[in-house]
């Protein structure tokens, strides 16, 4: 079981890991590579991702995926289908969020072996004000296996190349990851390559937006 923390250099060096072991890029190709999580879920690890209805898993939040890991399966909240259409990138994080369960949580890094666990365990995908830091962790899988840390910093880096970084140039990013804009806003922060105020400027770090503000 992996323990509470998982730095984000580590979670990096995982994610990179299954990409490599699954023959996916994990560096710059020239272009932004769009990690196929269907196939990495089903054909690397064994799992099937099914659709159903999972509403009543916690009927005072809103429920976007589950694992069951006795079953080998996903279930995908057939009551957010439509949801998810529109946002394809909202349907790949929560994939990728009970992938990282399974990978995390389930089976060891190392050899991959599966661990003993209940078989009423569940780990599902939900909305929450506080999280427990497995689903912190697996978070944070879903960002990293999605946006490859050398990935996102080329792509980012060469958005800088071409002048000020906007909204539409990081709208235009989410479309080639299939992602969402929180997700990315999100990980661009963590890795530091861009620093994003509350209301919505882009820096290059935080030093340039306190210096800016300081101006104005």
């Amino acid at each position: 079981m992996k323990k509470g923390f998982i730095a984000q250099d580590e979670m990096n060096l995982i994610t990179d890991t299954v990409l490599a072991k699954a023959g996916l890029p994990t560096s710059w190709q020239g272009a932004v590579s769009k990690t196929d999580i269907d196939s990495l879920i089903e054909f690397e690890y064994g799992l099937d991702i099914v659709w159903e209805n999972i509403d009543h898993f916690a009927p005072d939040e809103e429920v976007f995926a589950a694992l069951m890991p006795k079953q080998k399966i996903i279930y995908m909240n057939e009551s957010k289908r439509d949801l998810f259409i529109d946002k394809i990138g909202t349907m790949n994080f929560s994939k990728a969020h009970e992938l990282g369960h399974w990978i995390l949580h389930i089976t060891e890094q190392q050899d991959y072996e599966q661990l003993t666990f209940s078989e009423k365990q569940t780990y599902f995908c939900r909305s929450a004000s506080k999280k427990h830091p497995q689903e912190i962790q697996a978070d944070m899988f879903a960002a990293s296996i999605l946006m490859p840390k050398n990935i996102i910093t080329c792509a980012v880096n060469k958005l800088k190349e071409r002048g000020r970084v906007t909204f539409p140039n990081l709208y235009n990013l989410c479309n080639e990851f299939e992602v969402s804009i929180s997700a990315l806003t999100i990980r661009v922060q963590e890795l530091k390559l861009l620093y994003i105020t509350a209301e919505k400027e882009i820096y290059l770090d935080e030093a340039e937006a306190i210096g800016q503000m300081s101006i104005l």
